[in-house]
């Protein structure tokens, strides 16, 4: 590759004292002092790979914490009702078209020390790594060995027209759903995010980072607990136990901008590894018109797409309908997610968004819109859920809630990330 060449020379050049740099050992960093660029392998993930540059992170100061009274990520979400392209429609659709516009830019940050990184994410480095993560098999979804589970089916239209047909799940145990689970998690916060790889969440942006007030949230309001059944600490509430994060990954243009939703999309990496239990879930891009043949129930298609969060239940839109919400308890839609349109163009060529019927409500955000029907049988990632366009809606509100989809940008950088911190 052309970048290799180059980026090589560069590095030598870096080596030779300009940089006191991290170097990533097994996917474990060892940090240098304050403030000193990092160099990461991004192959450690990927054994026998060849060819390839080590990268630089350039430090970017530290990270600023939320402070003791700060709102929780789903308060702010519930406040500020979002809009945008979460209300595209049919006319909206057309045919993806994959373009290259340059690189990707991500900050990361330790989420145990504070320091603070731009990643400059090379775009045929990425999707190079993507294509080995594929081949390897590091992109699909590891069951470990389980009987998988298929969501049930059934039901009628829920809180988009108005009413909310959502069921507390007792088999949170089984596979997928123990590879889902609760970020913090309290009456009026906590988020939902879902393995993609041994120790890889991927959630939505604005549960790692709140950007109207300018800060990332602490290490107790991202605590992930796959397949959660409670708030007790022990192991009948947190049969897969509760794990914090190393590392947060948000796409630099979500931090541009208070009001763009394209980029509500992030990765956190656990300092322990609950996927080797636990099994983790693909990852793919589909395109539009195949991505309604797997979502929507119509004459072709049993409609095979679903969405499974952890609701706050001290907010006013929790579940409510067949019982009191139960704290800690993950809730499902029984009736699969159809897709109103799709907008917000990405960087990548791809319409980033799609809004759905499935219901949802505050601490859903970062849960994964994911179909069990991907080539036969495997489950796989889809989309992210990202915002909403009303709290309590009325029969006429069909698709309020809004998916950032996975596109192809996204796919390289969980793989990208995947690898260099395996």
């Amino acid at each position: 590759m052309k970048f290799d060449t180059i980026r090589g020379a560069l590095l030598l050049m870096l080596g030779m004292g300009c940089v006191d740099g991290a170097f990533a050992a097994g996917g474990r960093t060892i940090e240098a002092a304050p403030g000193a660029d990092m160099i990461v392998d991004v192959t450690a993930g990927l054994p026998g790979a060849t060819g390839f540059t080590q990268e630089v992170w350039r430090a970017d100061g530290t990270a600023r914490f939320a402070p003791a009274d700060a709102k929780s990520a789903e308060i702010a979400w519930k406040e500020r009702l979002r809009t945008g392209d979460d209300s595209v429609d049919a006319k909206n659709a057309g045919d993806d078209k994959t373009v290259s516009t340059g690189d990707q830019y991500w900050t990361a940050v330790n989420a145990k020390t504070g320091a603070k990184y731009r990643v400059e994410m090379p775009r045929e480095l990425a999707h190079e790594l993507h294509r080995l993560a594929l081949q390897s098999g590091a992109a699909s979804g590891d069951a470990k060995g389980a009987t998988e589970a298929l969501a049930d089916i059934g039901g009628t239209k829920g809180w988009s027209d108005g009413v909310d047909t959502r069921t507390r799940r007792f088999d949170n145990t089984a596979f997928p759903y123990r590879a889902m689970g609760q970020m913090g998690g309290g009456p009026t916060s906590g988020c939902s995010g879902t393995l993609v790889g041994r120790r890889h969440v991927l959630t939505a942006a604005h549960c790692l980072y709140n950007r109207d007030d300018d800060y990332w949230y602490s290490l107790s309001a991202t605590r992930f607990r796959p397949g959660r059944e409670g708030t007790c600490a022990g192991d009948s509430c947190q049969p897969y136990g509760a794990h914090d994060a190393t590392w947060y990954f948000t796409p630099e243009q979500f931090r541009a901008s208070d009001t763009d939703w394209t980029y509500d999309y992030a990765i956190m990496v656990l300092d322990t590894a609950p996927g080797d239990e636990t099994g983790w879930l693909g990852y793919v891009a589909i395109g539009e018109d195949s991505l309604r043949d797997y979502c929507d129930a119509n004459s072709f298609s049993l409609g095979q797409c679903f969405n499974r969060g952890y609701p706050a239940c001290g907010l006013s839109n929790a579940p409510v309908r067949y019982e009191t919400c139960q704290q800690g308890w993950a809730y499902q839609d029984p009736k699969p997610c159809n897709i109103g349109g799709f907008g917000s163009t990405g960087s990548d060529g791809w319409k980033s968004r799609f809004s759905t019927n499935c219901d949802l409500s505050g601490g859903h955000s970062g849960s994964a819109v994911y179909t069990n029907r991907w080539a036969g049988a495997n489950n796989v990632v889809v989309g992210v859920v990202s915002t909403q366009t009303c709290s309590t809606c009325t029969a006429s509100d069909d698709y309020p809630n809004g998916i950032r989809r996975i596109t192809p940008d996204v796919l390289d950088a969980i793989s990208y990330f995947k690898s260099t911190m395996p």
